[in-house]
């Protein structure tokens, strides 16, 4: 590989992010967490939120985690930032608020997977650890011609080893960026700017017509559709919400859902939980797609008197003043 072409490439046309004017590790480690299944254009308006927020390990680590959801409503993957303060704990216990300086303690960390762990040592120590993500793993593969499934753990660490043999022969900071940045701007998954590409005269994929077919990767996991009636529950001019305490939404709010029930179910339901229902009127469906399940969700506002002492909801004047999972934002109230 064509490294020193890789490099200067890199250096004239990386796109100008906000974290990529520091070497502060924190820095570097929230905006990884932050870019795992997001979007970087997405990722940067929250980097620069947090940061101004949460400026230390010291902050992380004492913000109030409800605080902490609410800025971050709407980025999704809400579990990757319950470890991320976990780890800032820890960091500022077993370390005094300095943060981690070998691959082995930055590994050990909460949500600290070896991508993440090879990314910040390269890029803010200048360590040689590869970072092998998705796009690295596009662009190696088509570039050495690999067409081995890379949903197989074999083929992804075959590749891994190929990229930390790379990266021992250049500049590791520059080497992890623009390689992600190769992925994400040239070597793309699909119509690949090959013209472009710095690699190009040593690339397989681009001499033999097989762009479209590398890499290779099996079927997708068949995703799973969930039903749920979504309620709009109204006591005079509150509306009642619930904190998830666990799984894929833990810290966010919901309105209150129930799964594979109709509307007459949930009226029982809720007359079941002490409620007198006065009216019930249906609003819309909404879907959400998540990474491995799809919700169908249908919404409808019920206004109801004899609010139970031991209520299964909290009851709240602005929805907005919690932080409340995507899925139930994006559910327009009836005025």
């Amino acid at each position: 590989m064509d490294i020193q072409a890789l490099e200067q490439w890199y250096q004239k046309h990386q796109r100008l992010l906000p974290f990529r004017t520091s070497r502060n590790p924190y820095h570097i480690w929230i905006s990884e967490i932050m870019a795992q299944q997001t979007q970087m254009e997405t990722v940067v308006s929250y980097f620069v939120r947090f940061i101004e927020k949460y400026p230390t390990v010291f902050d992380l680590a004492s913000a109030d985690e409800e605080s902490l959801h609410k800025l971050l409503e709407g980025i999704g993957y809400y579990r990757r930032f319950q470890y991320m303060q976990k780890a800032a704990k820890l960091i500022v216990l077993n370390y005094q608020g300095r943060f981690p300086d070998t691959y082995e303690q930055v590994r050990e960390l909460p949500g600290v997977g070896d991508y993440t762990a090879g990314a910040i040592m390269s890029i803010a120590y200048q360590k040689p650890h590869a970072a092998t993500d998705g796009n690295v793993v596009r662009v190696l593969s088509r570039y050495l011609g690999i067409d081995e499934d890379m949903k197989d753990a074999k083929s992804r660490k075959k590749i891994d080893v190929i990229n930390q043999a790379y990266i021992k022969d250049a500049h590791p900071e520059v080497y992890t960026q623009a390689m992600m940045e190769l992925g994400a701007l040239i070597c793309k998954p699909v119509k690949p700017l090959c013209e472009n590409c710095p690699l190009r005269e040593g690339c397989f994929a681009f001499h033999n017509g097989k762009t479209a077919d590398l890499p290779v990767i099996s079927r997708k996991t068949v995703t799973k559709i969930r039903q749920f009636v979504v309620v709009i529950l109204r006591n005079n001019h509150q509306i009642a919400v619930a904190k998830n305490e666990d799984g894929l939404l833990k810290g966010m709010y919901l309105y209150p859902q129930f799964e594979n029930m109709n509307i007459e179910e949930v009226i029982l339901q809720l007359t079941s939980y002490g409620y007198t229902v006065e009216q019930v009127q249906y609003h819309k469906a909404y879907k959400h797609i998540f990474t491995h399940q799809k919700w169908q969700m249908k919404v409808y506002q019920i206004d109801v008197t004899n609010v139970p002492n031991e209520s299964h909801y909290s009851f709240v004047d602005d929805v907005h003043s919690v932080p409340m999972a995507i899925a139930h934002r994006k559910i327009k109230l009836a005025e």
